[in-house]
């Protein structure tokens, strides 16, 4: 069958899903037709209707109701969404930067701790972040003293990501230099899963009382590191209300707690040329997300891409409002990691 939708009919798909959307029921053609005052009449609306239904891009749940979008509908009111919205939000911007500020945050991983808070409190859903990053392999690690307990760690990786951080620990000036050649020496040309597991192992092995130092160093490089590819998510419990089904709500819990399947659905979208993106819960192919819907945005340093924030929330979610919070928000956290 084509597929194809002609005005009317995209029209009048896109005021369904709209009308959806706000009120969560579905909609009949004299709601239709009285809310937006159309120049049709009720049945001219209904036969439209059911050549969207013939379509796939409606349903009917009850004999006697009016009718819902299916996911194919509302893609398509989501993707009209992308071509009327996409404006910059100064106001949002400078508000979250301002956020941030405030706090006197200064570490990405509380960075990102804090934009999840804020992602969440102004969209009411769950909001979640991950610095993604792969085929990492270590180039060289050099220690920078900032202050008389803390150093700076800097691991340049290849191919074209540096990781740097403020870490605390207490190392003679002379001694920064040599700790930096060993390091390199000893993890350059191994890719992040091999360093993190040989440092698990120095750090089970090591004798505290002889080896402070290396001890202290060791498990703060691994903290370090930990945060790279590190899935956050704020929120969960603003999720509970959109499935009833308790075993259901488990099942999303624990996939969301075990993290790889939901961490390939953002692989995937980085790899992609879009800064903004919804996925709907039916299009992963996980079951428990089909009552879901994910609203994307990369944030990047410098010119490389370097991580995803979003939304989880219900697939009637306002995505008029929630794509430009999630577009925004993006821009603002690149904007505070570029300083």
């Amino acid at each position: 069958m084509d597929r194809s939708l002609t005005e009317r009919e995209r029209d009048i798909l896109l005021k369904i899903a709209e009308l959806y959307i706000k009120e969560g029921e579905p909609v009949g053609s004299r709601t239709l037709q009285r809310t937006y005052g159309l120049p049709f009449s009720p049945a001219t609306i209904r036969n439209v209707m059911a050549d969207l239904e013939d379509k796939g891009y409606l349903y009917q749940p009850h004999t006697s109701a009016g009718r819902v979008p299916t996911d194919e509908g509302l893609k398509v009111y989501i993707n009209s969404l992308f071509l009327a919205l996409g404006s910059k939000d100064e106001t949002l911007v400078n508000r979250l930067i301002d956020y941030l500020r405030s706090s006197g945050v200064r570490d990405r991983d509380e960075v990102l701790a804090k934009v999840l808070d804020f992602i969440q409190s102004v969209t009411g859903y769950a909001g979640f972040g991950v610095n993604l990053v792969e085929n990492l392999t270590v180039e060289s690690i050099t220690l920078v003293k900032v202050a008389s307990d803390k150093l700076l760690l800097v691991i340049n990786f290849k191919p074209d990501y540096v990781l740097h951080k403020v870490i605390r620990a207490v190392v003679p000036e002379g001694e920064l230099g040599r700790l930096s050649r060993a390091l390199t020496q000893k993890f350059k040309g191994k890719t992040l899963k091999e360093v993190k597991r040989e440092l698990l192992e120095e750090i089970d092995g090591v004798r505290r009382e002889v080896a402070e130092l290396s001890f202290r160093l060791n498990a703060q490089i691994l903290k370090s590191l930990n945060e790279v590819n590190h899935l956050e998510i704020h929120g969960t419990a603003n999720l509970v209300d959109i499935v009833r089904d308790t075993s259901r709500m488990k099942e999303l819990l624990e996939i969301l707690e075990e993290k790889s399947l939901f961490l390939e659905i953002l692989k995937r979208f980085l790899s992609e040329e879009k800064r903004v993106s919804v996925i709907l819960g039916s299009e992963t192919n996980i079951e428990p997300f089909s009552p879901f819907s994910f609203v994307l945005g990369k944030y990047s340093e410098g010119f490389k891409n370097s991580g995803v924030i979003g939304v989880i929330g219900p697939k009637r979610m306002d995505y008029s409002q929630v794509i430009p919070v999630v577009e925004n928000v993006s821009r603002a956290l690149s904007i505070i990691l570029e300083k």
